[in-house]
């Protein structure tokens, strides 16, 4: 009995110790799948980091590469001398500052209610020139109206009326994902716009403000550059445009009528007695005449002295409507006019037309049209 209840207590014993060191092989056995999966996670994230670290080394020497570019591609977009050349120029620029192929440029038309497509890249699928659109229509038309740089996730955050508006006043198929407005000291000049932003770029939204900023500046510029160039072929009795002006800025007006889809009225206006035989009454009446033009006529109006007796005018967005209220106006304040030494207008005579979009918007046609059409006199 002694002897087997040794056996058996040796037995428990071992047992009750093959228990323990189970249970302490388990818990070493738990210890390491926890201090291998410990590795595995920092291993991972060592790869994450590291990762992260050579992106945020190529963002770096790509930071550094803009930053060298940047005043090149400045002094090429302050080069430009025309609003196509301005353009391309910015379609350009933005395409290398945010590594992105699908650009468009929509600039403002002077009266700063209508945005004409001038540049597209990448978009010849959605967007085919000529296309304009009213200011405050669509996501472009949203962004200049704002002032906003505008983006589709924005869009999530406006008011179920506005998203409406946008949304229905689009245009059709196409949606920029990002549309930063070209304004300076308040004037609108016009709208950049991107598709196909790459993913994870940074810092895209504040490339694309600085672009359009720099774009409204170059624009400006080109508007005080026409300005000077007119001011160099001023008529020395009216300071109206001169002649040699007329053609130049005809065909600069109807490219907008083509650009923009809005009209442009043309009046043709003479006085009699500006091809008087007396040439001091001859130059009063035409200065008494340019100078209540000047007076009277908008900043986005032209004026050109055409003949010694003629000076035509262009009137940018005015409708046939717009045209008759025009004339009629004028038909009553110059017939009559006096200066002090007692010249008087005694009469005007006009004949005038307005150019639709859609119509042939070359200049010699234009003025054949004009050629045919009778004048009407308007007598104090």
């Amino acid at each position: 009995m002694l002897f087997l209840g040794l056996i058996v207590g040796a037995t428990v014993a071992w047992l009750w110790v093959s228990a323990a060191m189970k249970r302490r092989l388990q818990v070493e056995e738990d210890r390491a799948a926890g201090l291998n999966r410990e590795l595995t996670t920092i291993k991972h994230e060592n790869r994450e980091v590291c990762s992260n670290v050579t992106q945020q080394a190529r963002e770096i020497q790509n930071h550094r590469d803009l930053a060298v570019l940047l005043p090149e591609l400045v002094k090429q977009i302050f080069s430009a001398r025309s609003v196509n050349e301005l353009a391309d120029f910015v379609a350009r620029a933005v395409s290398m500052m945010t590594n992105t192929e699908k650009v468009a440029v929509f600039l403002s038309d002077r009266t700063g209610r209508r945005l004409g497509l001038v540049e597209a890249r990448g978009l010849s699928d959605v967007l085919q020139m000529p296309l304009a659109l009213n200011v405050g229509e669509g996501h472009v038309g949203f962004s200049a109206e704002t002032g906003r740089v505008f983006s589709i996730e924005d869009l999530e955050k406006e008011s179920t009326l506005v998203r409406k508006h946008i949304e229905d006043s689009a245009i059709p198929g196409y949606a920029p994902e990002l549309a930063a407005p070209m304004t300076s000291q308040g004037v609108l000049y016009g709208v950049l716009c991107l598709n196909g932003i790459p993913k994870g770029s940074n810092l895209v939204r504040e490339r694309v403000r600085a672009i359009a900023a720099i774009g409204a500046a170059a624009s400006e510029n080109i508007r005080l550059l026409e300005r000077f160039e007119t001011a160099a072929d001023l008529d020395p009795d009216t300071a109206l445009p001169g002649k040699s002006q007329m053609r130049h800025r005809m065909d600069s007006e109807l490219e907008r009528v083509r650009r923009f889809n809005s009209p442009l009225s043309i009046i043709e206006l003479q006085l009699p007695q500006g091809a008087s035989t007396d040439r001091l009454l001859a130059k009063e009446v035409m200065r008494m005449c340019a100078n209540q033009l000047k007076a009277t006529m908008r900043n986005i109006d032209t004026g050109v002295r055409v003949a010694r007796d003629r000076v035509m005018l262009l009137l940018p967005g005015t409708n046939a409507e717009g045209l008759v209220s025009v004339v009629a106006r004028l038909g009553v304040d110059l017939p009559g006019m006096t200066n002090e030494e007692g010249d008087r207008i005694a009469s005007v005579r006009m004949r005038f037309l307005t150019c639709e979009p859609g119509e042939d918007l070359s200049v010699d046609p234009v003025l054949q049209r004009l050629d045919l059409m009778e004048f009407r006199e308007f007598s104090s």
